[in-house]
């Protein structure tokens, strides 16, 4: 893991801002996708103990999400910022943002485990758990929720070292840490018979181990720029304000796309339960597109803000070019590739004939969706980069509420309209998002031309 010094690697970055995207990228694509399996493989020993206690660790996935829109508007909001003042060389406002940053992680950790210690059951049962899928819950819930505090930590370090441009050593980091969690998880639910409560003790030592190897980067070897001191952890606005006004709309944005997807999941029930299965085999396979896509699109933002800071709009430009290229290019190539494997792809998932055609319709209509979500979800995050935050917020709400569902549900329930129409809805979310998306591209881009004076 060892990395050239900081003010090399700007100056790398300017030099060459195409390879300097990929240098990012890859790692976080990487990442993602490592992310993604351990998600499915501890599902699937999750799983091995039965139905309720599979179901039990989705009442909590549930709950927890709100933890992970939380941790990633932070992880965007620190990101962003240190790129920034890294870009402009501010090494004490780095320092202000960091330790900011890491107040404000221990905040949320505090707030998070004291609610769910004191609500954690009367919250399992609003969530529809009963029964012995309530125990399972709760027993899940707990070592999670009195671990949040690694969880946030962990956020805060790693979001400042990339926001320094290091994408790769937290890749390294999460990837060790999660095979760790998958080799524990076994040991833990099934050797030493603690059950599902061993899944999230797992997990647990996973971020610890994660947490520990941050902080000997950052604070023993300290590779990096940015310097958490506790002088400079107290709340000041001048810090605080920043992190938050790009932040704060990118969790709300990761909320509404959860409440899109609720709601998409109520309509499609109107088709039966088979309509809904297929979608979410279908839903799954997105995945595959999207990870390349966020990898991307976090690069991006990251490149963006570091040359924002460094007064280079050239490159602020030539740099948004290159990120829409390829994410379309990522989009249409793989989006293409699922659809050809549709068939491979969604029986993986679902074996009923009804699930398995409906899935594979999405699929097909999917494929035109893709580029249209690759241009939107890399605007929101070059816009993050110059230091917007609620563009990228209603960018989402357009596509995923006020066109997508919306769109959905007028068709079916005041037109009549089939699944299909769902489908297209989708589509039609994502060309509204694409002319917002441009448009404010355009406008703050312009506008940062013009406040730095330069024309690229």
């Amino acid at each position: 893991m060892k990395n050239q010094p900081s003010s090399d690697r700007l100056e790398r970055f300017v030099e060459n801002p195409r390879k300097a995207m990929w240098i990012i990228a890859a790692p976080m694509m990487a990442g993602f996708t490592v992310h993604a399996m351990y998600t499915v493989v501890d599902s699937v020993f999750i799983g091995m103990l039965g139905a309720e206690a599979l179901a039990a660790a989705g009442y909590i996935g549930a709950l927890f999400f709100v933890a992970i829109a939380l941790t990633s508007g932070l992880s965007t909001g620190i990101t962003a910022c240190v790129a920034q003042a890294f870009g402009a060389r501010d090494h004490e406002r780095m320092s202000h943002l960091a330790s900011n940053g890491l107040s404000l992680a221990l905040s949320l950790a505090l707030f998070f485990t004291t609610a769910g210690v004191l609500l954690g059951p009367q919250l399992v049962g609003l969530l529809g758990a009963e029964g012995k899928s309530a125990e399972f819950a709760w027993d899940y819930m707990l070592p999670l929720w009195l671990g949040m505090p690694l969880f946030f930590f962990s956020t805060a370090i790693r979001s400042v070292i990339n926001g320094e441009g290091d994408a790769k050593t937290p890749m390294i980091i999460l990837a060790a840490s999660t095979m760790l969690n998958l080799a524990l998880d076994p040991i833990f639910i099934f050797l030493f018979d603690w059950g599902i409560r061993g899944a999230a003790l797992a997990t647990l030592a996973a971020h610890s181990f994660a947490l520990l190897a941050l902080i000997y980067v950052a604070f023993i070897r300290k590779r990096i720029t940015s310097r958490f001191l506790v002088s400079r952890m107290p709340f000041s606005a001048a810090f605080l304000r920043p992190i938050l006004s790009i932040g704060l709309p990118a969790a709300a944005g990761q909320l509404v796309m959860a409440v899109g997807m609720i709601l998409v999941n109520k309509l499609l029930a109107h088709f039966g339960q088979m309509a809904v299965a297929g979608y979410v085999a279908g839903n799954r396979a997105d995945m595959i597109v999207t990870l390349p896509l966020l990898g991307i699109a976090s690069a991006a933002m990251t490149l963006i803000a570091m040359f924002s800071g460094a007064n280079r709009p050239d490159l602020v430009k030539s740099t948004t070019l290159y990120a829409y290229r390829w994410a379309l290019i990522f989009a249409v190539a793989f989006g293409i590739s699922i659809f050809l494997l549709s068939d491979v792809v969604v029986k993986l998932f679902v074996k009923e004939d009804a699930a398995f055609q409906i899935g594979r319709q999405y699929l097909g209509y999917a494929v035109f969706a893709y580029p249209l979500m690759a241009m939107g979800m890399t605007s929101g995050r070059i816009l993050q980069g110059l230091g917007y935050g609620w563009p990228s917020l209603v960018i989402t709400t357009v596509r995923v509420v006020f066109i997508g569902a919306a769109g959905a549900y007028t068709a079916v329930y005041l037109f009549d309209g089939g699944i299909t129409s769902v489908w297209i809805s989708f589509i039609a979310g994502g060309f509204g998002s694409l002319f917002l998306a441009l448009f404010w591209i355009r406008k703050f881009l312009w506008k940062n031309i013009q406040q730095t004076g330069k024309t690229p």
